[in-house]
C-alpha cells in the first residue's frame, strides 16, 4: 500500500489533488487492462479487441508517467479521455455490442470523465458519450454483421461478471483515493494554517516590538535634540552677541564666523536626524495653508544665494517658474521649501564651476490641481549608473572620496524622496559622472481661490523700531538665562526672570507684562500649563505669550498654541529672529 502511494504521490504536499487523482487513474487502468487481455484469451474473443485495450494499456502508462514525472496539464487529461473515446467505437463491436459489457465500460468511462475532466468540459463530453452510444446502437440494428462474439455463452457471462467487478473495484478504489487525498490535503491545510497563525501571531509581536523601538528612537531623539539645543543656545547666542560687540579683531571674527557657521551645521544634522526619525515612526504631520508659491521659490533661492558667496565658488543660481503656474496653492510651504532648499543646496555643494538653475513647470492642470515639476540641474561632479540607486537611502554617500571633501550626513535626499512620497508626489534623478545631474520631483498641488488666507504678516528686520516693552522670562536654565539677559540687552530690554511657571503666575500678580516669554520643560509646572492658567485668569487681558523652547516637534507646536501661545521662538534662535517677535507682538 505504502508503494502505491508513493506511486500515485500521495504523501507529496505540493501536488495538486488532481494530479494525484489522474495518477491513479492512469495507473489503475493500466494494470487493469492488462487483467482484461488475459481474461479475453481465456473466453476466446476477438484478439483485435486485445489489440485495442493493449493500446489503451499503453496509452495509460504514458500518460501516468507524463502526469508523476513532468507535470501535470489539462491537456494530457483532455488526449487521454479522448482517446479513450475514440477507441471505445471499435470496442464496442468487438466485444459483442449492446448485449455485452460494453455499456458497462461506456458508463465506467462517463464517471471517469466527471471524476478527471474540469466541470466545463463535463456537459461536451456526456453528450459526446450519449451520442457515441445512440450512434453504435443504430450501426448495430442496421448491420449486425459488424458484431463480434465470443465463442460460447459461459463466456459472455464471464465477460459481464469480469467487467462488472473492476468497474466496481476501478471505481471504488478512485473514490477511496479521492477521499484519503482529499482527507490528507484537508490535515494539511489545517496544520500550515496553524503555523500561518503561529506565524501571523509572532509577525505581530515582532511588528509590535519594531513599532515600539521605533516610538523609543524617535522619543530618544527628540529628548537629545532638546539636550543638544540647551547648550547650542548658548554657544549661537555668544557668538551672535560677540560678532555685535565693537571690540573685534580681524582674526577674531573669522573665528565667530567658523564658530556660528558650524554651530548652524550642527543644528541642520540634528533637524535632518529628527525629521528622519519623525518619518519613520510616522509621527511627521502636514500642514498645508495658503501661500504665494513664487515669493516662496524666490525666498528659497535667497536663502541659498550665501552658500555661493560664503564658499566663494564661481557658480550662477538661475531659476525659471512657468506662466501657467498659480499665483496661491495650498500645500505644506516650510515643506516643499525644505525640499527645494535641500536639492539646490546639493547642488551648490557638488558643484565648483558652472550653474546651478531650478525650473518649475506644470505639467498637468484639472480638477482644481496642478502637477508642478520641480527641475533641479548643476553642472557639478555626478553620479555613476552604478550609484544612483543608493542616492536617496539614509545615511548613505555613494562616493566615500566625495565625503571626505564635501561632507554632509547623507540624510537629506532621503529626507527630500520621504517627503515628496508623503505629499503624494515622486522624486527622481538623472546623473553623469562629471558632466552634472538633474534631480526632479513632481507634486500635485490644489490651486487656492482668492485672496491669501491664513498667512502669517512678516515684519522686515530693517523696519525694527524699538518699544519701551516690559519683559518676563520663564527659563529654568540659568545658562539659557544668561544669554536671554544679554541679548534682550543688546537691543534694549531688561528682562524680569522666573524659574518656573508657578513663579510666572507669581510674577504677573506683582507686575503687570507687555510679553512673556515662556519656555517649556520647567520643574513645579510646565510652560503650558502656566500659559493656560494665565489665559485662564487673565483672558483676553493676558500679555502675549510666546513658546521660547528647544522643542522643536511640529505636535510641540501645535501643543503651544493649542494651550494659548501666539507664536513659537525655538532655540537656538537669532537676534533678527527675536526682534521679528518683539516688533510683532510688543
Amino acid at each position: 500500500m505504502n508503494k502505491l502511494k508513493q506511486l500515485i504521490g500521495w504523501d507529496n504536499a505540493d501536488m495538486p489533488l488532481e494530479n494525484k487523482l489522474f495518477n491513479a487513474v492512469a495507473f489503475i487502468i493500466g494494470l487493469s487492462m492488462i487483467l482484461c487481455i488475459t481474461c479475453n484469451i481465456f473466453t476466446g474473443f476477438d484478439w483485435y479487441l486485445n489489440i485495442i485495450l493493449a493500446c489503451i494499456g499503453l496509452m495509460s502508462a504514458l500518460v501516468y508517467y507524463k502526469s508523476r514525472y513532468a507535470g501535470h496539464t489539462e491537456k494530457t487529461v483532455l488526449i487521454y479521455v479522448t482517446f479513450g473515446l475514440l477507441l471505445f467505437i471499435p470496442g464496442w463491436f468487438l466485444n459483442g455490442g449492446i448485449n455485452s459489457s460494453t455499456p458497462q465500460t461506456g458508463m465506467f468511462l462517463a464517471a471517469l470523465i466527471i471524476i478527471l475532466v474540469e466541470r466545463k468540459y463535463h456537459t461536451l463530453f456526456i453528450a459526446v458519450i450519449i451520442g457515441i452510444f445512440i450512434g453504435c446502437y443504430i450501426v448495430e440494428k442496421q448491420f449486425p454483421q459488424l458484431l463480434a462474439y465470443s465463442k460460447s455463452i459461459p463466456s459472455d457471462d464471464m465477460d459481464m461478471l469480469v467487467a462488472s467487478i473492476l468497474n466496481i473495484f476501478i471505481i471504488g478504489l478512485l473514490i477511496s483515493v479521492l477521499k484519503r487525498t482529499h482527507h490528507f490535503d484537508k490535515d494539511k491545510l489545517v496544520e500550515q494554517s496553524e503555523e500561518l497563525r503561529a506565524s501571523q501571531k509572532e509577525l505581530s509581536i515582532a511588528k509590535d516590538q519594531a513599532e515600539a523601538a521605533t516610538f523609543a528612537k524617535s522619543n530618544f531623539l527628540a529628548n537629545m535634540s532638546h539636550e543638544i539645543r540647551t547648550p547650542l543656545n548658548g554657544i549661537i547666542g555668544t557668538a551672535q552677541l560677540l560678532s555685535r560687540s565693537n571690540t573685534q579683531f580681524p582674526e577674531q571674527q573669522e573665528l565667530l564666523q567658523t564658530l556660528q557657521s558650524s554651530s548652524n551645521l550642527l543644528i541642520n544634522i540634528i533637524s535632518d536626524i529628527l525629521d528622519l526619525s519623525k518619518i519613520e515612526a510616522d509621527k511627521l504631520v502636514l500642514n498645508p495653508t495658503v501661500f504665494n508659491i513664487r515669493d516662496c521659490i524666490k525666498t528659497v533661492i535667497s536663502i541659498c544665494r550665501p552658500g555661493i558667496v560664503g564658499a566663494k565658488k564661481n557658480i550662477t543660481l538661475n531659476y525659471t517658474v512657468d506662466d501657467k503656474l498659480t499665483p496661491c496653492i495650498k500645500a505644506d510651504e516650510s515643506r516643499l521649501q525644505q525640499i527645494l532648499v535641500n536639492l539646490i543646496g546639493n547642488a551648490i555643494k557638488f558643484t565648483d564651476e558652472g550653474s546651478v538653475s531650478l525650473d518649475v513647470i506644470v505639467a498637468d492642470n484639472h480638477d482644481g490641481v496642478q502637477d508642478v515639476v520641480f527641475h533641479v540641474s548643476d553642472t557639478g561632479i555626478g553620479v555613476g549608473h552604478e550609484a544612483l540607486a543608493q542616492l536617496f537611502k539614509p545615511f548613505t554617500q555613494v562616493n566615500t572620496s566625495a565625503l571626505r571633501k564635501y561632507g554632509g550626513t547623507g540624510l537629506g535626499l532621503s529626507i527630500c524622496k520621504k517627503l515628496v512620497e508623503i505629499m503624494n508626489g515622486r522624486i527622481w534623478v538623472e546623473s553623469e559622472e562629471n558632466r552634472g545631474s538633474v534631480f526632479s520631483f513632481n507634486l500635485p498641488l490644489p490651486v487656492a481661490e482668492g485672496a491669501l488666507t491664513d498667512t502669517k504678516p512678516t515684519v522686515d528686520v530693517t523696519d525694527y523700531q524699538y518699544k519701551p516693552l516690559r519683559i518676563l522670562l520663564a527659563e529654568d536654565n540659568m545658562m539659557n538665562q544668561l544669554i536671554a539677559k544679554r541679548i534682550f540687552e543688546k537691543i534694549g530690554y531688561v528682562l524680569d526672570f522666573a524659574d518656573n511657571g508657578l513663579q510666572a503666575l507669581n510674577k504677573l500678580e506683582q507686575q503687570q507684562y507687555d510679553l512673556i516669554f515662556m519656555d517649556i520643560q520647567m520643574p513645579e509646572m510646565d510652560g503650558l500649563e502656566a500659559t493656560k492658567r494665565i489665559i485662564e485668569k487673565y483672558g483676553d487681558k493676558a500679555p502675549p505669550i510666546i513658546a521660547m523652547t528647544a522643542n522643536v516637534l511640529s505636535e510641540n507646536e501645535i501643543e503651544c498654541r493649542e494651550a494659548g501661545m501666539k507664536d513659537f521662538l525655538s532655540k537656538p534662535f537669532t537676534i533678527d529672529r527675536l526682534e521679528s517677535i518683539i516688533q510683532r507682538w510688543g
